[in-house]
């Protein structure tokens, strides 16, 4: 089930003041910041190992609870049933006080005990680089009002998939409809597709969108691995998605793969087939990909044996779904190794249903093979599976919102 975010955990060190002299110019957007909460319901935790003080040896904490009575603040030194960060018990303990699941909660840091904690916590985490810089984990924010903006634009959705598709072993989630002649899906279908194609509009949004919908829908805690499916040209990953994708993994423990899947061969672009008048299937795409045995994780570890197998789940993204034949063909390839995948997309093509394959039986999926057939299997209507009528409009108000988004 869908929730909505109740609080966020802070961190004192270079996310409400940093070491030091204060920078006055920055306080005075953390002060926005500590305003937004409050005026959108979001209850800020501070968390602590220690005491901290200013000026003359007064309470830090206490200045602040003066600043912010809402602020409530958990520390070692007030209260020694407050585990020791970077334990997972710190966060624990302090969503049970509040009565929070770790899907309703945010962590904002900016050291690396606090991307420990988070991660240990399950959190999804969210690095203050407004002061230091600190940690290379987490998504990074370079003030307080692009954490606002995240927050406000992308969090406080009530309407996470608009489709959703959960039948065995095909699982299936985007978030809206892509059209760009229909005018209710028009503005942010023509972002997404240049986003898609030429890496221009606002990937960041939609980026933002997709991983804030697979947390506080949990989908996350389903998945081993995540990996995107490839352009149409020979290569592996997708540049556009690469850095994203392998943050949000690292934020659970999740490798993220760039070169599971790997295009061996270009395949046909659909304008380019139509032009042509050939009429593409799911061969164009089951012939031209395989799996790599022994992929890469996180851009930097290869793997000695293979990861994808049995008990096993991989989380497989892709932009735009038409017909869901790249999926699918992906879908195969990792069944093949005993693995299961769940897909998610960022848009799904309007009235076009979901074409899957029948029985491909025993093949390969480390080499390229030469399928001269493609059985027919289950088709998902467009309609049945359109499980959420309001996530299109949600999604396209809060698109405009965050293009325009400023402190209230």
């Amino acid at each position: 089930m869908a929730v909505k975010l109740k609080g966020v955990i802070l961190s004192v060190e270079d996310v409400l003041l940093n070491k030091g002299i204060i920078d006055t110019n920055v306080f005075a957007q953390v002060e926005l910041m500590m305003s937004f909460f409050k005026s959108k319901g979001i209850i800020p935790c501070l968390l602590s190992n220690r005491k901290w003080t200013i000026g003359d040896g007064k309470c830090l904490f206490a200045a602040l609870k003066g600043l912010f009575p809402e602020l409530m603040v958990f520390s070692r030194h007030l209260d020694n049933a407050v585990p020791f960060k970077p334990q997972t018990a710190s966060t624990a303990y302090v969503m049970k006080q509040m009565g929070w699941r770790d899907s309703e909660t945010l962590y904002i840091g900016s050291t690396v005990n606090d991307m420990q904690t988070a991660v240990n916590g399950g959190l999804l985490f969210l690095k203050a680089a407004w002061y230091n810089k600190g940690t290379d984990y987490g998504f990074e924010f370079s003030e307080p009002k692009q954490i606002a903006r995240f927050i406000d634009t992308l969090c406080l959705r009530e309407h996470f998939w608009s489709h959703a598709i959960i039948d065995g072993d095909f699982e299936y989630y985007c978030l809206a409809p892509f059209s760009t002649y229909l005018q209710q899906y028009k503005p942010y279908s023509e972002d997404a597709r240049a986003a898609a194609k030429f890496g221009l509009g606002h990937p960041d949004f939609w980026l933002s969108a997709l991983v804030t919908s697979i947390y506080f829908t949990g989908i996350h805690k389903k998945i081993d691995f995540i990996a995107s499916y490839p352009g149409h040209g020979a290569g592996v990953g997708n540049d556009k998605m690469n850095d994203d994708l392998m943050t949000f993994g690292k934020c659970f423990r999740k490798g993220y793969l760039h070169n599971l899947i790997e295009r061996h061969t270009t395949a046909l672009k659909s304008q380019t087939a139509r032009n042509q008048g050939i009429a593409l299937d799911h061969l164009n795409q089951l012939n031209t990909i395989k799996l790599n045995a022994l992929p890469i994780r996180n851009l930097k570890t290869t793997y000695k044996n293979n990861p994808v197998k049995r008990g096993k789940t991989v989380l497989l993204v892709d932009d735009i779904c038409t017909k869901g034949y790249s999926l699918e063909s992906a879908r195969k390839y990792i069944a093949r190794t005993g693995a299961k995948t769940v897909m998610v997309t960022w848009l799904k093509t309007i009235n076009t249903d979901i074409d899957t394959v029948g029985n491909l039986g025993l093949f390969n999926p480390y080499v390229a093979n030469n399928f001269t057939v493609a059985p027919r299997g289950k088709t998902y209507g467009y309609h049945q599976h359109l499980v959420d009528h309001h996530a299109s409009g949600e999604l396209g108000e809060q698109f405009k919102r965050f293009l325009s988004w400023d402190w209230q």
